[in-house]
């Protein structure tokens, strides 16, 4: 159960480093750079305190298990479950909120737009996945559980690789007015 929980940390910095090192990815056709990076930087922002705060509730359950001695295994899984899904909702969020502002007012502007949106579903799809996995967790036994939960957190962290790589691909996409905008952006200087 540690272990699962270690993971999950990871994966979430991962996301974290993923998002600050994509800052220069965003723009909108209908935004200027400034706007679209601004929105792109609350967006992740938002997602990344919210991941964080869920993740703190999950780790202080843990904690809790690991105090008493007493792992009740159902509850786990339910607090699991549920973190899953708040992630689900929170990375729904920002992908609702980078698609309103559209793509950049940029060369390759849609491209980018496409990119990033992409790459967030993905991540959506990653987690989505993830909590359905978590749902048929088995609670019987507490070392078949944590087996599984480490083996769901070993298939989650293997999507979010893929999900960088997506990332990265758009790196050929980049550009002055989207540097320069994330670079003056106070949003952007918050991530990670």
């Amino acid at each position: 159960m540690t272990t699962t929980t270690r993971s999950l940390a990871v994966i979430v910095s991962m996301l974290l480093v993923l998002a600050v090192s994509s800052v220069a990815a965003g723009a909108t056709r209908n935004a200027s750079p400034t706007k679209w990076v601004n929105v792109f930087c609350v967006s992740v922002g938002s997602w990344e305190k919210s991941v964080k705060t869920n993740r703190g509730n999950l780790d202080k359950t843990l904690a809790g298990l690991k105090s008493t001695g007493h792992a009740n295994i159902p509850a786990l899984k339910g607090k699991l479950v549920g973190f899953l899904a708040k992630v689900v909702h929170s990375t729904d969020t920002m992908i609702v909120r980078i698609r309103a502002t559209g793509a950049p007012n940029v060369k390759n502007g849609g491209k980018i737009q496409s990119g990033v949106l992409d790459a967030f579903q993905q991540l959506r799809k990653a987690f989505q996945e993830a909590k359905a996995t978590a749902q048929k967790l088995p609670t019987g036994s507490a070392k078949t559980f944590a087996a599984r939960a480490e083996a769901l957190a070993l298939t989650v962290q293997s999507s979010t690789n893929r999900i960088g790589s997506a990332f990265r691909a758009l790196d050929k996409y980049s550009t002055a007015p989207l540097n320069d905008a994330a670079r003056k952006d106070a949003a952007c200087a918050k991530l990670g």
